[in-house]
């Protein structure tokens, strides 16, 4: 733009001269006849002529104004986002900033987006749906699409996901992710933001779910390992029968991972072929597999299906619990 324009704009008497502002006491003072680019530094004032005075070159980067309804900040930085724009003019959450163009065109500007100063440097605001709004994967959801105060991490999950049960849910902040429960209800409040990952899914089931519960069961000292061939299943080892047994003290036990796990429940569990403790545990011996170079003998037994333990929960229940049962099963064997 020329100079001779900019300072007709700002009434500037023909006894004065335009300066750009840099970040510097040698600050660039302009003349009339000249053109400068604005994209490079639009934060100007004025000097009477008699008070110029020379000065070394000038380094220092030029300062940028940004213009928030009609508001000024002035900046050194043109490398904006959305957010650090928001930041700079403590804008509230429920607005949505908007680049004013020349058009009726104007372009919404996201927390994450990029706003270059070269881009132009003039927003306004507009407030946003005052209801509940939450986002999701990078998508709002307001109450239309079922956003309540209290939600389950189910409930949240369905926003995003054909098959919520496979899912897990996590509350964003400043600080780390915060793991909300598919079954648990939370409090949820406007902009929250949250992420819903499909679990990977290998041979129909979660192996890192598999492989957090029996990481918790190790932690206490016991044994247990995950197999894939010739079927997943986990077996766990030297089950300790109950004090001074006479048939035997410990025992390894297979159990295997149905393909819909967790949702479909752990059922059944088998011991080594000829094992002292068939026909004295609860259950029926039924078929023989083979797996990790040995014979297993399946037993029919039930313990989430009316064999004393509570309904299978997929969200409660586990590997690590399924463990407490067979602990029960092998110390209840008759003698």
């Amino acid at each position: 733009m020329h100079v001779g324009i900019i300072k007709t704009q700002a009434i500037v008497p023909p006894s004065h001269v335009l300066v750009r502002d840099h970040d510097s006491p040698n600050d660039v003072v302009l003349q009339d006849d000249e053109t400068v680019d604005l994209s490079e530094g639009n934060t100007f004032y004025t000097l009477a002529s008699c008070d110029v005075q020379r000065h070394g070159k000038c380094e220092a980067p030029a300062k940028l104004t940004y213009f928030v309804n009609d508001r000024p900040e002035v900046t050194l930085n043109p490398s904006q986002t959305g957010q650090t724009i928001r930041d700079l003019f403590g804008l509230s959450k429920n607005v949505t900033l908007i680049r004013d163009y020349e058009s009726s065109h104007d372009e919404p500007v996201e927390p994450s987006d990029r706003a270059p100063f070269n881009k132009g440097p003039v927003f306004i605001t507009r407030r946003e749906h005052i209801g509940l709004v939450i986002t999701v994967n990078h998508k709002k959801f307001t109450e239309a699409d079922g956003v309540k105060h209290r939600m389950s991490g189910r409930q949240i999950a369905v926003l995003v996901s054909d098959n919520p049960d496979n899912t897990e849910v996590f509350r964003l902040g400043k600080g780390e992710p915060e793991s909300v429960s598919l079954n648990k209800e939370i409090r949820v409040e406007n902009r929250d933001e949250f992420r819903v990952i499909r679990n990977n899914v290998a041979g129909g089931f979660e192996p890192s779910r598999i492989e957090r519960e029996l990481k918790r069961l190790r932690e206490g000292g016991a044994r247990a390992d995950f197999i894939q061939q010739p079927f997943a299943a986990v077996i766990y080892r030297d089950v300790p029968a109950r004090p001074g047994y006479r048939h035997l003290a410990i025992t390894d036990v297979l159990v295997a991972v149905p393909g819909g796990y967790p949702g479909q429940p752990l059922d059944g569990a088998h011991l080594p072929e000829g094992s002292p403790l068939l026909g004295r545990v609860a259950g029926s011996p039924q078929g023989v597999v083979t797996a990790e170079g040995r014979r297993w003998q399946l037993v029919s037994y039930h313990p989430h299906q009316g064999g004393g333990a509570a309904a299978w929960n997929k969200d409660k229940h586990g590997l690590h619990t399924y463990f407490d049962e067979i602990l029960c099963w092998i110390h209840r064997a008759n003698n």
